[in-house]
């Protein structure tokens, strides 16, 4: 793992790469001029953000009790990634407007891409994969909305098509993808069909 250090902060490289993804997905959202749903994102990341940094009293709660600052520096790891994960799968569930729900899927597609070449390029892993990768995944962002529900799995599948290549094809993050697919397919085909 790359880790970076920021004054006396000392952070991983996949934590650099998700802040810039949430960060390109919000000025995507913004540049659409939509502030509801961006207050709706915005939300979900800080929602996301405080149940992944608060999971670490669930699974480390001896070490919270001796030092209470352990919350600043400590996280839930990937167990808190996936519970961080449901909550906000709840909040989306709830909170995003029918007529949004595809911006929603548009939105996780640009915070992926984000996220993936984010990841590479702090890692030094940013090589013509990458590229080919990132290239594939804009070209689905232009689909029309209309066709989340398909576009969707076409990305995911795109996702861990590169994934397979690196041996990571079932790695926690290609995991997060196969979860958020069916969440979208499943919010979409429920108001479709209701």
């Amino acid at each position: 793992m790359n880790w970076f250090t920021i004054g006396s902060l000392t952070v991983p490289a996949s934590q650099l790469a998700f802040l810039a993804a949430c960060i390109m997905a919000s000025l995507a959202i913004w540049l659409k001029k939509d502030k509801p749903f961006l207050d709706f994102y915005i939300n979900a990341v800080f929602l996301f953000i405080a149940v992944w940094k608060g999971s670490v009293v669930l699974f480390s709660f001896p070490i919270v009790m001796n030092s209470p600052l352990a919350l600043l520096y400590f996280d839930g790891g990937w167990r808190g990634v996936w519970l961080g994960f449901l909550a906000v799968i709840a909040y989306a569930a709830w909170k995003c407007p029918l007529p949004k729900q595809k911006q929603a899927v548009w939105s996780w597609m640009v915070m992926v891409l984000a996220f993936e070449a984010a990841q590479a390029l702090l890692t030094g892993q940013a090589g013509i994969a990458m590229w080919f990768r990132l290239a594939g995944g804009l070209v689905l962002l232009f689909v029309p909305l209309k066709q989340a529900g398909r576009t969707i799995w076409l990305f995911t599948l795109w996702q861990l098509l590169f994934g397979s290549m690196s041996a990571d094809l079932l790695s926690q993050a290609n995991m997060i993808y196969i979860a958020a697919a069916l969440f979208f397919t499943l919010m979409i085909r429920r108001d479709f069909v209701g």
